[in-house]
């Protein structure tokens, strides 16, 4: 399983828990139901990625007061190297 099948995973793992209060395992989830929640998660995760490897320019104004040498690039390349990519092979 890739870095970001387990963030998939564990995202809807999190989206069932938060909507049933804990009163089902996720393991006794049906297949087709725990499959729904992945779809949820990656839909979650898209957006997600999509916004941090774009930053806006408060995103890098931040950064920059943070640490001044990182640019909108590292962050960029930071995101990509990350789980959140899901052509990430890790």
């Amino acid at each position: 399983m890739t870095g970001y099948e387990k963030l998939v995973e564990a995202v809807a793992q999190a989206i069932h828990a938060s909507r049933s209060h804990g009163s089902q395992e996720w393991d006794s989830v049906p297949d087709f139901i725990r499959q729904t929640y992945r779809d949820y998660a990656t839909a979650g995760l898209s957006v997600v990625y999509d916004v941090l490897s774009n930053p806006s320019s408060e995103m890098i104004d931040a950064a920059n007061r943070a640490r001044p040498a990182v640019t909108s690039r590292t962050i960029q390349a930071a995101i990509e190297a990350s789980p959140l990519n899901p052509n990430h092979k890790a």
